[in-house]
């Protein structure tokens, strides 16, 4: 899980693979969950599952198993336990479905959970979906009862037997699980019972199984329900990437209005999931993805918080928040001008004269490369650290600091800021360092400048550690510019 410094860094982009499946999956490949979840057997497979979401790329994954929680469960009891490893991702609980469709092929249909759910509300949730046919709550007697239901030729066609149903709950169980269907109003209707929007619907679109496939025109209030009621959907189309988040491209430019216009223009956030029905996959094959091994390049980035919460401030904001590809176009950018971007900022006191306060020792602030204000109220600090990195990045504007002046805390004889060192590191691992009362460089000056004024007191500070890895305050403007 991320520290605590990194959490005050802000949102930035990662990897989400919100798709993985578990050995709890009735598709999973490999060895599967057996009995008792606590088992030595199963807590070794979890082991496993820890081990490769620490290991792969993403910061954040959501278990879409079918049918089943086991996959959660069998996590959390893991964690809880003094011997578990350490897991250092967020995860979120989550369920894949089989939703009754008017088209040729099935509609799948996922929901997203928050990891800070009760274990109850998601066998409450389970409880309020109605499987067809037998007309139960879903479980696995349901389950059991609708495979034994089932007629010979529908069994037959996914590759089972009557006979064999009958006598082995395991066979009839999975038969239940592949040929079982949800009602769709049930979906929705559960899906909105979970307390404080704790659950999220996530619909498949031009992916496997996906709603593009209902039969629109002939069943348009079915297919309209789920695609207005749905936050997030799953595509890896860019062109359709664009439409669900209300950007224009030049593969949707012809239908974009009215696809918007179909989801009254509210914006919704898309992704593509690996869908990993194993922990490792064989690398250039996408038939066999493992956690995180996205489907031909098509990853998910996110700019949020790796938590339930940043999930949703994503989904108030897909077209600044998401992205599908190899990396986002700032990522790159940063990566390409590391000398142009701030890492952070640090400051410590140093020697132990006597009378002198702990002042600015111990700070140490990472900054966002998309840093765009500074809020606080009047002596909460903006203007000191606006100074400090005007001063450390070799600003020529430093008689307009507001912070470190004589008349402030450089003093007339540049007590206190003499026995603190501020440090400066920027993207590319280099690092400036001086004390405080120590001017800005003449030989570096080239590195930044600094304008300042006034509006450095006052209660909304505008910052800008972007692109030109600037600082600014005020509405008029103090600038720290980049290192050439």
């Amino acid at each position: 899980m991320m520290t605590k410094r990194e959490i005050s860094r802000g949102a930035t982009w990662r990897q989400w693979d919100l798709h993985v499946h578990t050995p709890a999956s009735f598709q999973w490949s490999g060895q599967k969950f057996e009995g008792d979840l606590s088992s030595e057997a199963n807590q070794k497979l979890v082991d496993e599952m820890i081990d490769a979401m620490n290991k792969a790329e993403p910061a954040v994954f959501a278990i879409m198993d079918y049918w089943t929680f086991d996959g959660w469960f069998a996590l959390q009891k893991r964690l809880k336990a003094s011997d578990a490893p350490k897991l250092n991702k967020t995860v979120f609980p989550g369920i894949e479905l089989r939703l009754v469709a008017p088209m040729n092929g099935r509609l799948n249909a996922h929901v997203i959970f928050s990891d800070e759910i009760e274990d109850q509300v998601l066998l409450d949730f389970k409880s309020a979906l109605k499987v067809e046919l037998v007309n139960r709550p879903l479980s696995n007697s349901a389950l059991i009862e609708l495979a034994r239901q089932a007629g010979e030729d529908k069994l037959k066609t996914h590759g089972f037997a009557k006979t064999e149903i009958y006598a082995n709950d395991a066979k009839a169980l999975q038969a239940g699980m592949v040929i079982a269907e949800i009602n769709a109003e049930s979906y929705r209707d559960a899906i909105s019972k979970v307390p404080n929007g704790c659950a999220i619907g996530f619909m498949p679109f031009d992916t496997n199984d996906g709603l593009e496939e209902v039969k629109w025109h002939e069943h348009y209030a079915y297919a309209m329900n789920l695609f207005q009621n749905s936050p997030i959907f799953e595509t890896r189309n860019i062109d359709l990437w664009g439409a669900f988040v209300g950007e224009k491209t030049p593969g949707n430019a012809r239908f974009i209005k009215n696809f918007q216009a179909a989801l009254k223009n509210k914006p919704r956030l898309a992704v593509s999931g690996s869908d990993a029905h194993c922990f490792i996959g064989t690398p250039g094959d996408n038939n066999k993805r493992g956690y995180g091994d996205f489907p031909s390049g098509k990853k998910t980035w996110i700019k949020a918080d790796p938590s339930f919460r940043g999930l949703k401030q994503a989904i108030l904001e897909p077209a600044k928040r998401s992205f599908i590809g190899e990396k986002p176009p700032k990522v790159q950018e940063v990566e390409s001008n590391k000398t142009y971007y701030i890492e952070s900022i640090e400051i410590t006191k140093t020697g132990d004269k006597a009378g002198v306060g702990q002042w600015l020792h111990g700070c140490d602030i990472p900054l966002n490369p998309d840093l765009v204000a500074i809020i606080g109220n009047k002596g909460s600090g903006k203007s000191a650290l606006a100074d400090v990195i005007a001063m450390l990045g070799n600003s020529r504007q430093s008689k307009h600091f507001s912070f470190l002046r004589r008349d402030r805390f450089l003093g007339k004889t540049g007590e206190p800021a003499r026995h603190f060192t501020g440090t400066l590191t920027w993207c590319d691992e280099s690092t400036e360092a001086r004390a405080l009362n120590e001017p800005p460089s003449e030989e570096k000056g080239r590195a930044c400048s600094l304008h300042s004024t006034a509006l450095f007191r006052g209660a909304l500070q505008r910052a800008c550690v972007g692109k030109v890895g600037c600082f600014r305050e005020g509405t008029a403007g103090s600038y720290l510019l980049p290192r050439e």
